[in-house]
């Protein structure tokens, strides 16, 4: 009786892994469903914890916006609130609608972007390149800002440059 004991206890064994085994199988072969085109499934929930970044600065809102020269009539800057945090500043961009460039023209973050910060009453501009990324930099006195008109001069050249708010 012993001995048909332990093989009754060596079939059930058998049995309970081979159920596992196959239970393993169906579990690791199953897909995970795909939702239908067009579908949003919303993997933030209601009740689910929400981050914000409390520490990323932002620009001066008197200079956040599209800017165009008074002097060169289809030179535009564009200055974002788009903190670039491996370099601490944010980004913008500039083009010459009279050297013909367009906006559609820039390549994202490349020839025409720019990454400034404005400290007190100076602007720096560091001006970046689509073959890489080595800024060129360029410092301004502001002599004024308001909210439609920024004036700044470049001390290196003694160029003033006059801007006013574009739509």
């Amino acid at each position: 009786m012993k001995r048909k004991g332990y093989i009754i206890i060596f079939v059930l064994c058998l049995i309970a892994a081979a159920i596992t085994a196959a239970a393993v199988w169906y579990f690791s072969s199953q897909k995970e469903e795909e939702p239908e085109e067009g579908v949003f499934i919303n993997e933030q929930t209601t009740n689910g914890p929400g981050y914000y970044e409390d520490d990323i600065p932002h620009a001066d809102p008197k200079i956040v916006g599209k800017w165009r020269s008074t002097d060169k009539k289809g030179w535009y800057k564009v200055y974002y609130d788009d903190y670039d945090e491996e370099t601490k500043l944010f980004w913008g961009k500039e083009w010459d609608e009279g050297e013909d460039v367009q906006e559609e023209d820039l390549n994202y973050h490349g020839n025409g972007w720019f990454r400034w910060e404005k400290k007190h009453k100076v602007l720096r501009e560091y001006a970046t390149m689509d073959t890489r990324d080595m800024p060129i930099h360029r410092k301004y006195d502001i002599q004024s800002i308001a909210a439609d008109t920024i004036v700044y001069r470049e001390p290196d050249y003694n160029n003033t440059y006059r801007f006013v708010r574009a739509e």
